[in-house]
């Protein structure tokens, strides 16, 4: 897997966990891996101020890797806030198995949404929350990627 991926109208970088400690930057990120049909399966959703450090003892890195993950999936978020009402949007949109915390409540996702200027995912969250169908998103999706030149 290499290049990138859009997710939630933001371009993520792929970054193999071997690379992550060059990395010394605020982001969020998730562990993925892309399997043979070109799907992506997202395991953990997370937010760091400094990507080396958290990859260098993350407790949920060796559960990932053993789901298959092998990269990290990053947008570089410098502000704290932006980071953490994104990482909610991504843990409410995905439902990453490795999280421990509860999903994020539909309210909690369309705050988020609404604060990262998230119109549509702010629209679902809202309707999920008003009892109106809406579909779930699996932590696994096809995307197009992008090859890095």
């Amino acid at each position: 897997m290499t290049g990138q991926v859009e997710i939630l109208g933001e371009t993520f970088s792929f970054i193999d966990f071997s690379e992550t400690r060059f990395f010394d930057l605020p982001c969020v990120y998730l562990m993925a891996h892309e399997d043979a049909s070109g799907a992506i399966h997202i395991h953990y959703a997370g937010q760091t101020h400094r990507l080396s450090k958290r990859y260098a003892g993350h407790h949920q890195l060796e559960a990932a890797k053993a789901l298959g993950a092998t990269h990290a999936l990053i947008l570089i978020v410098r502000d704290t806030r932006d980071r953490r009402e994104f990482e909610t949007m991504l843990r409410w949109h995905f439902r990453p198995p490795l999280n421990a915390e509860d999903v994020p409540t539909h309210m909690n996702a369309w705050r988020a949404a609404m604060h990262c200027g998230k119109s549509d995912v702010a629209f679902r969250a809202r309707s999920a929350h008003l009892g109106q169908a809406q579909p779930m998103h699996a932590p696994v999706f096809n995307q197009a990627k992008v090859e890095r030149g």
